[in-house]
């Protein structure tokens, strides 16, 4: 469903990712664990588009994605970028709600304008999926009538509203007070439980991480440098680096 191959990302001068190798099965849960600044999040948003990469490729259902000329990318580059976010479907650390649209409008925003989804349709769409996230009553409400928790769970369904073939997340709580983050993970959880959605979750939320994955991949200065099972990676992690990482973590 997704392949990654020989991924190269410079920030100026800094040499973020030298190569990165990665495989997600379509139907397969990945885990992107390790710690701040690893470049997590800035993998997921090259595998979604949002950031440019040097060298290699991404590979999304088919469509393929190579290093593009930032200032001026070409008629097909543009396309391929447009079809891999139909694709890919993202939920960031922030909400990113529009703050003068209800949670509804939200929703329904992208199906409508980008979809040419009939506004009907996509009304039911997001009624349905707000009963799924336990938010119907929260249709007609904006964002700042909403929790972080809550707004966290529209966004969910604002990108499961363009029906993608597969969900990314990145550090999803983390902008969460401590009793919020169970709410959206156990959307998450009903997610990839039930629909059986292409998944590629960045976390801190190592008991999650071990729960869901199908494999975990450990990032650590821009380096893949472990992947494997939930159980090999946190019950037998075979670098010293996976070990450094999950002592820290796990005693805090």
């Amino acid at each position: 469903m997704i392949k990654v191959r020989g991924l190269h990302k410079y920030f100026g001068e800094n040499h973020l990712f030298k190569g990165i190798d990665l495989d997600i099965k379509r139907g397969e849960v990945v885990v992107v664990i390790g710690p701040s600044g690893s470049g997590k999040s800035t993998f997921l948003r090259c595998v979604n588009a949002l950031e440019y990469f040097q060298r290699g490729e991404v590979i999304v259902s088919g469509v393929e994605m190579h290093s593009i000329n930032r200032k001026h990318p070409t008629r097909a580059e543009r396309e391929a970028i447009r079809q891999i976010r139909l694709k890919v479907g993202m939920v960031f650390q922030q909400f990113n709600l529009f703050p003068h649209m209800t949670a509804l409008e939200n929703i329904i925003e992208a199906p409508v304008q980008v979809l040419r989804t009939e506004k009907d349709i996509a009304v039911a769409d997001a009624r349905s999926l707000l009963r799924r996230i336990n938010l119907e009553n929260k249709a007609d409400s904006y964002p700042d009538q909403l929790s972080g928790g809550e707004q966290q769970r529209v966004a969910i369904a604002r990108a499961l509203a363009m029906k993608p073939e597969a969900m990314l997340f990145d550090e999803p709580t983390s902008s969460l007070d401590p009793e919020m983050v169970g709410e959206v993970l156990s959307v998450i959880r009903d997610l990839v439980n039930n629909d059986g959605m292409t998944t590629l979750v960045a976390t801190h939320e190592m008991g999650f991480a071990r729960e869901i994955a199908d494999k975990v991949a450990v990032f650590d200065k821009g380096d893949v440098v472990e992947t494997g099972s939930p159980e090999e990676i946190f019950t037998n992690p075979k670098t010293e680096r996976t070990r450094a990482f999950l002592s820290r973590v796990l005693k805090s």
